[in-house]
């Protein structure tokens, strides 16, 4: 009898630990991607179904904290350098610089695509922001022998996907492949990540690739810096700055 009742309480304690490990995993997640503040420049390249390729280059400077912030620039090419996306915890702002002034992004329009890429503007925010967990509740589906499979399901009806299906990596804590699910429950994105490296002794994918399965074009991001501890003037954080477009 007592044997059974250990054996007992130890399955308990396992279905607890089970269903307490999908915050845990999420948590560490945003925690690896994250930080206090970062700076990145990246190469953006646009890849239409047909194959025609446009390339871009942006910078974005992040803050986290009571409030999470986010600046994100167009260097070039001359048609959008000067471009600008300010988030400050739930507000966003975009700065164009052919209309010379700033347009408050409504909650609703956050699901809209970012500047003709395959990321929407709620995609940003999470990438270089507010991480995930603000927004998901994740459920682990699996544990296999490099990876974890987590569903993560919105906070909010108002996010622009029903729920994801994330492979997170079991040794550096990154996302591997992320499929985003409409509100209908079919599959419209996926996310891949590869060319991890260790910058500033955090891993960090060097490549990033979002594919539109509907549409069949992808975005590329590549890294070309990565800056975890920046020096970094809050007043960047601002409309004033954003409407200077440099």
């Amino acid at each position: 009898m007592k044997r059974l009742l250990v054996l007992g309480l130890l399955v308990v304690l396992a279905s607890s630990a089970s269903a307490a490990s999908g915050d845990e995993i999420l948590a560490r997640l945003d925690e690896t991607m994250q930080s206090g503040s970062r700076e990145i420049v990246q190469q953006m390249t646009l890849i239409s179904a047909k194959g025609q390729e446009r390339t871009r280059q942006i910078q974005m400077w992040s803050s986290r904290g009571e409030t999470d912030r986010m600046l994100v620039r167009f260097l070039s090419p001359a048609d959008v350098a000067g471009t600008g996306l300010l988030s400050v915890g739930d507000d966003m702002w975009l700065y164009l610089p052919a209309l010379g002034r700033v347009r408050r992004i409504a909650g609703h329009a956050k699901k809209g695509s970012f500047m003709g890429t395959d990321l929407s503007y709620e995609d940003m925010e999470e990438f270089g922001s507010t991480g995930f967990a603000a927004g998901y509740s994740p459920e682990l589906i699996r544990t296999e022998q490099e990876s974890y499979l987590l569903r993560l399901t919105p906070h909010s009806q108002d996010r622009g996907y029903q729920h994801l299906k994330m492979q997170v990596c079991r040794e550096r804590f990154l996302p591997l492949r992320i499929e985003y699910y409409a509100p209908d429950g079919s599959l419209v994105k996926v996310l891949t990540t590869m060319d991890f490296q260790q910058v500033q002794g955090r891993p960090t994918a060097g490549k990033l690739i979002m594919e539109d399965v509907v549409k069949g074009s992808k975005t590329v991001l590549e890294q070309l810096k990565v800056d975890f501890e920046p020096d970094i003037n809050e007043e960047m954080f601002s409309t004033r700055y954003l409407e200077r477009g440099r």
